[in-house]
């Protein structure tokens, strides 16, 4: 997380945004009510379901941010297939106030910043576990894209390719002996 932001701080704009786009979502629906033309509805309906999937996002976020699972409750989570950003989204973004404007970006910022660290930890966790189970580590053995992952992960990183060439440097098989004084 941005240490900018305070969990408090980045919550907050995350909560104004929901709030901002709840409102937009129900002028939405007004205005979809009054349209004639099949296109327009459908136009108007893919802009409010790109809408409410992006609060269902923002809201996640700050579940987990406040370790909140109530925040959730009555949201549509298992939604199989995912929204796509509709024609009249780019003619939305330019519509807004500059204040709704910068709140837009400021949120979209936050929750890409915090799930990129998610996954990150995520994954950090995983590879330690993985790394400490004898079986994982047989497993990754086998697999020839792991060993290339892993691989190339070392061959970029001076610090791990540097301690790599010494640990590959030391002789096979012969071990210091430990004197016994």
């Amino acid at each position: 997380m941005d240490p900018e932001y305070t969990i408090e701080e980045a919550a907050a704009v995350l909560e104004k945004a929901v709030e901002r786009k709840r409102l937009e979502i129900a002028s939405l629906e007004k205005r979809k009510r009054r349209l004639r033309k099949e296109s327009s509805v459908a136009e108007t309906q893919e802009l409010i379901d790109y809408l409410e999937a992006d609060v269902t996002a923002y809201l996640t976020v700050i579940a987990d941010m406040k370790d909140d699972d109530t925040i959730l409750e009555g949201l549509d989570l298992d939604r199989d297939e995912a929204v796509e950003c509709p024609v009249g989204y780019d003619r939305y973004v330019s519509g807004l106030c500059a204040d709704d404007l910068e709140n837009e970006l400021e949120a979209d910022a936050i929750r890409a910043e915090y799930c990129e660290d998610v996954i990150e930890e995520l994954c950090q966790n995983i590879g330690e576990k993985a790394l400490g189970s004898k079986k994982m580590i047989k497993f990754m053995l086998d697999d020839p894209a792991t060993l290339e992952s892993i691989g190339e992960l070392i061959f970029y990183d001076d610090y791990l390719y540097d301690a790599f060439k010494a640990l590959g440097s030391e002789p096979k098989g012969k071990k210091k002996k430990k004197r016994k004084d």
